[in-house]
């Protein structure tokens, strides 16, 4: 089990690039991994990460519903829940909307082609369900920019 140095926080531990204006297209809860928005035109536009490695960022406050603005972290460091037991290091995509997964043998990063989305990586080693430090590299790192 990883050693929580910040147990009563969540969210943004160390601050990187975090846009405070981003628009929900949907309603989703404080801490959840978000993903590229479609239907906002003229907004930064997220929404709930629905497949695994889509996410780019995470929300740092709860979107009550679609229209809300809300502040994502694209950068920096986060407290994130483990899908799978990851050592310190470990590249991480998004797993489900509240958890992160290693970016192991079995994913296939595709040049050119935006598959998956790196999330960042991992600064503590921990098990499924521990809540660890990641530092989020934003999509300046994902597989159709690698």
């Amino acid at each position: 089990m990883a050693t929580d140095w910040y147990p009563d926080e969540e969210g943004s531990i160390v601050d990187g690039l975090i846009c405070g204006f981003c628009v929900a297209e949907n309603a989703f809860n404080a801490n959840e991994i978000v993903t590229y928005g479609t239907s906002v035109i003229d907004y930064v536009a997220v929404d709930k990460s629905a497949a695994v490695g889509d996410g780019i960022g995470v929300a740092l406050k709860a979107a009550g519903a679609a229209g809300a603005i809300v502040p994502v972290a694209f950068s920096g460091i986060v407290k994130l829940t483990l899908g799978e037991t990851l050592t310190i290091g470990n590249l991480v995509i998004s797993g489900s909307s509240i958890t992160v997964v290693g970016m192991g043998a079995s994913t296939t990063i595709y040049i050119n082609s935006a598959t998956q989305h790196i999330l960042g990586c991992v600064l503590q080693a921990g098990d499924v369900g521990d809540e660890v430090l990641t530092l989020l590299g934003g999509d300046g790192i994902s597989a159709g920019n690698v």
